[in-house]
């Protein structure tokens, strides 16, 4: 069974409910219940929410087609029933079809948006019916030698735990040749963004962190920069940022100048950890933090902050559920993945990667995009991305990988943060406590797909 729909008046709240972290390195999101709208009957408009109207598929090529298990046999002797002529060769196994599919996801209004995306398209296509559950961002559950593993046949993982999970053996390797071409033929590795494909999974969407600032608080001149964010002179009142080095020393070294590419050669180096902590020795006394995601959204509603970092998903319901006087500044934005991925050992390994190419198709990225301000991760998908197709809002304003939005975007580099957040972690601590304060005041700011 698919799972629990939620009804219009919640997809565009319940955005604020989750967070764009996961497994990813982005803040996590706490159930904000008391945020999200009653749910109302399926068809019924309201401007305050994401639609709830069924969304069939605009994708004209169907996944590809699943075999049924062949109906010729073979007796002990190695001859086909029927053929006196002996067998060369034993054919493999054609795949058998299953009847479902469970696909592991964050659930809420996301999980929703992809059953308008995905599931329901592609049961529909294939016959094989999606059981969507939600999973909590721990992939330890994904451990073979785990007695209590889920029988997940697909799972959306992060960019950090997919990482993991594929160096451990817990996921199967993908073939990317099953992956569709875009519209105009380019292939399908040529249509995903540089050095996202992974060699477990296939990338669907990008969430992000970016900054936004409250209209009421600029009405001479408005921020459009991450260098305006450090500019208290120009753009003078309280900041918001996540407690925490992460997100904080990238943002902080792309308003010093630091081109994206080269924010974290700059941080291997001690001289560029520095860097960073001066760029926010420069703001300290300005400095409100965060622990929680869905906080800077409340502090800008308070005023009790001018300017935050926040996640684009929460930004997205503030200004368009919301209908709150904010705007958002992309430049400095760090995004991070969702990638769909097959644990490993499923018996329906074949079905899972027809599931993951349907749903990779740009117009299926597309449709996502349209119900969710995520990103998708091809080129092509990204040009396809419209109106939402209940509040009649430009999508392609609210997601990160848009063209105008992806100019100076950094990718959350995962692997550079397993490495070295301990120690980062330290730095921070003690920079923090210069000002007197604790290093124990405070935990660091939850991730984005943890929150969701």
């Amino acid at each position: 069974m698919l799972s629990t729909k939620i009804g219009p008046a919640m997809l565009v709240a319940a955005i604020t409910a989750i967070s764009i972290a996961s497994a990813h390195p982005v803040y996590a999101e706490p159930d904000d219940s008391e945020e999200i709208a009653v749910e109302k009957s399926a068809g019924s408009a309201d401007p305050s929410a994401a639609g709830d109207s069924e969304h069939g598929s605009t994708s004209e090529s169907a996944p590809n087609k699943l075999s049924a298990p062949s109906e010729t046999t073979e007796d002990a002797s190695g001859t086909s029933e029927g053929n006196d002529e002996p067998a060369e060769a034993k054919a493999e196994p054609a795949a058998v079809k299953p009847d479902k599919l469970t696909v592991a996801s964050w659930g809420g209004a996301y999980g929703e948006s992809q059953r308008r995306a995905y599931f329901t398209p592609f049961q529909s296509e294939s016959g094989i019916e999606i059981e969507a559950v939600s999973h909590n961002g721990k992939f330890d559950a994904l451990d073979p030698e785990n007695t209590d593993r889920p029988e997940w046949d697909v799972i959306d993982v992060s960019a950090d735990a997919i990482d993991r999970a594929c160096q451990d053996g817990w996921l199967e390797k993908v073939d990317i040749t099953q992956l569709s071409a875009a519209n105009d033929g380019t292939r399908a590795q040529d249509d995903f963004f540089p050095d996202s494909l992974h060699e477990c999974g296939i990338p669907s969407v990008a969430w992000s962190s970016a900054i936004v600032f409250d209209k009421r608080a600029f009405k001479k001149r408005t921020p459009n920069s991450a260098k305006d964010f450090f500019d208290v002179k120009r753009f003078p009142g309280k900041r918001a940022l996540p407690r925490g080095a992460k997100y904080s020393l990238e943002l902080a070294l792309l308003a010093d100048g630091v081109e994206p590419d080269e924010v974290y050669s700059v941080l291997a180096t001690d001289d560029g950890v520095e860097q960073a902590f001066r760029k926010l020795e420069t703001i300290r006394d300005h400095i409100v933090w965060w622990n929680r995601a869905n906080e800077p959204l409340s502090l800008l509603e308070k005023q009790q902050v001018a300017i935050a970092v926040a996640f684009n998903g929460r930004i997205f319901s503030a200004i368009v559920g919301k209908t709150r006087p904010f705007g958002i500044i992309w430049d400095g934005q760090v995004f991070d993945l969702d990638l769909w991925a097959i644990p490993k050992g499923t018996p329906n390994a074949k079905a899972a990667l027809d599931f993951i190419a349907f749903a990779t198709q740009p117009a299926q990225l597309a449709q996502q995009a349209g119900w969710f301000p995520y990103g998708p991760m091809r080129k092509s998908a990204v040009e396809m991305v419209g109106r939402h197709p209940e509040v009649d809002v430009d999508m392609s304003a609210f997601i990160p990988t848009s063209k105008p939005n992806f100019k100076r975007a950094l990718r959350l580099n995962s692997s550079w943060w397993q490495e070295n957040e301990d120690r980062m972690k330290d730095r921070f601590k003690v920079w923090l406590i210069g000002d007197g304060g604790s290093a124990d005041s405070g935990l660091d700011a939850e991730s984005e797909n943890t929150a969701r």
